[in-house]
């Protein structure tokens, strides 16, 4: 029997809370698929994007009125993609409400590059290789943090 079957024939109101939706962008397909499924696998919803013009049109519902809402509570992205980069997205969007907030990872991560993303917002920038486990535990700790 489900958990919301089991809430409604006990009289309860409160159904479950939905699972918090990530967006993951990254243009390397094994390793977009692998954040997706470990974060899948860590209890959530996840959409996956392969490039920065793909980013931007999943985020548009944060800016659009006509368009259908899509909230996310975290965005976890690459930072050089085709098209727009990481931190293009980041600095062109940093000054909208409403944009959730942005882990960022890359390999060419240099001491500007951090400070940069630091500057435009980015709640972390992570360099590969990293850990699994640790970007699941940032993830985990960003999403539940309580926000203004």
């Amino acid at each position: 029997m489900s958990t919301v079957t089991e809430l409604q024939r006990s009289g309860s109101s409160s159904l479950p809370a939905a699972p918090h939706r990530l967006l993951v962008a990254d243009d390397d397909l094994p390793m977009r698929h692998l954040l997706a499924g470990e974060l899948r696998r860590a209890g959530y919803q996840v959409v996956e994007c392969g490039d920065g013009a793909s980013l931007v049109k999943r985020l548009a519902s944060v800016f659009l009125r006509d368009a259908r809402p899509d909230p996310f509570d975290l965005v976890v992205s690459d930072v050089r993609m085709p098209g727009l980069s990481g931190l293009e997205i980041l600095e062109a969007l940093q000054d909208r409400a409403g944009l959730p907030p942005m882990i960022l990872i890359t390999a060419f991560g240099d001491r500007e590059t951090h400070l940069r993303a630091e500057r435009l917002g980015a709640v972390a920038m992570i360099d590969k290789p990293f850990r699994i486990p640790d970007l699941v535990a940032l993830v985990n700790r960003t999403v539940h943090e309580e926000r203004p």
